[in-house]
């Protein structure tokens, strides 16, 4: 699975587990608060909680803002038509440390099914633009080109290496790569010849993110403002969504003036953006509707991550100095410990509900009701829904 220097790994793990973290038998034709919802479903669809119909490919790419001399190293993740092969990627953390996708083949020919709608992933403080994984790959089987970048001056690898940036210019960096992003990845999609060529659509875009994240998806949507400037809410975004987000940032006028379908995903056990702090104030705040909140009982702030999947990682690794371990493990206590909701199961939820809310309302695809319906809610979840 992995080429490994361990003592590099280690450290770079062990920062990694910080990705988002900041300060701070229902009846049939119901209709509920989604809107006209069935739960036995009037358009069979692929069930968001589970793999799509098709196989995932991935790039890796560098784009470069003139504008701001801001380079950006993105990951898309893309649909591909089921029987292709191709090795699987390599999420890299520097070269030769390195852990495999568990789906994603390594620049695997696009489907030509598209264009495809196009969602925005950004990740938390101290992150990595793969850092869920889990989802972005889920994502993509379900027909979505997905697009990432490392947030330069506000991730693991800044952290090792005392690179990190002030909290202020990451905020408002944030939000400029995001539309940057989305800009540079419209340009690509529309320039014949590129591997990605005619694969997103630019009428079908959502923003969603984790953590430090969440408050870039709010404030791609809301706008933002801060004493080193601001930027205007991207009009070209459908719908966002949020897991665990970090608000504190987005001012109360920012965060009403989002007036387009938002979904705030949230653990009930976080401690690092608390669901009082974080969840509440855009849950009464944004104007957009319809607005979901879906309260995920036992998960904490790092149930929205692959940092499980790094820690059973490192614990397979030889001669790994104890303090090391001791670090990631520390980390690893808000999304794997035994009293938190099996990690598998968080991303399953998390998936089922925020994959049919993209699809609802960026893809624009009809047969996901009963997924956003607070009837139908899984178990040790509460979902509400503001029409």
């Amino acid at each position: 699975m992995s080429r490994i220097s361990p003592l590099i790994v280690s450290a770079c793990l062990a920062v990694a587990l910080f990705a988002g973290c900041t300060s701070s038998s229902t009846e049939d034709n119901q209709k509920d608060s989604a809107g006209s919802t069935t739960t036995e479903k009037a358009v069979a669809v692929s069930p968001p909680d589970q793999p799509g119909p098709y196989q995932v490919g991935r790039r890796v790419i560098q784009i470069s803002d003139a504008a701001r001399g801001r380079a950006l190293t993105a990951d898309v993740w893309y649909p591909v038509e089921q029987g292709v092969t191709a090795p699987l990627s390599i999420y890299q953390f520097i070269p030769g440390i390195e852990l495999a996708s568990l789906t994603a083949l390594a620049d695997a020919p696009a489907s030509a099914a598209g264009p495809f709608p196009m969602v925005v992933y950004s990740h938390g403080s101290g992150g990595l633009r793969y850092i869920a994984s889990w989802f972005t790959e889920a994502l993509a089987s379900h027909g979505f080109v997905v697009v990432a970048v490392d947030h330069t001056g506000n991730t693991a690898l800044d952290s090792v290496t005392g690179a990190s940036t002030p909290r202020p210019v990451n905020a408002l960096n944030r939000v400029q790569d995001v539309q940057y992003l989305i800009t540079a990845m419209l340009g690509i999609s529309a320039t014949a010849g590129d591997p990605l060529s005619g694969t997103m659509d630019p009428e079908r875009i959502g923003v969603t993110g984790h953590s430090f994240g969440g408050f870039t998806t709010l404030a791609t949507a809301g706008g933002y403002s801060n004493e080193l400037g601001s930027v205007p809410a991207d009009k070209r975004v459908k719908a966002i969504a949020t897991m665990a987000p970090y608000s504190e940032l987005n001012s109360d006028e920012e965060l009403a003036a989002i007036n387009i379908p938002s979904l705030l995903v949230a653990g009930v056990l976080d401690t690092t953006t608390p669901i009082v702090n974080d969840t509440t104030r855009p849950w009464d705040l944004i104007s957009g509707r319809p607005l979901l909140r879906m309260d995920i009982d036992k998960a904490g702030h790092q149930s929205f991550t692959d940092v499980c999947r790094y820690q059973d990682s490192l614990s397979t690794l030889p001669n790994l100095p104890q303090v090391f371990i001791d670090v990631v493990n520390e980390m690893a206590l808000e999304g794997c410990t035994k009293d938190l909701i099996p990690i598998d199961e968080a991303h399953s939820i998390t998936n089922g509900i925020t994959i049919a809310f993209l699809q609802t309302y960026v893809a624009g695809e009809d047969g996901y009701e009963s997924y956003l319906s607070p009837k139908d809610a899984p178990e040790g979840t509460e979902l509400q829904v503001k029409d």
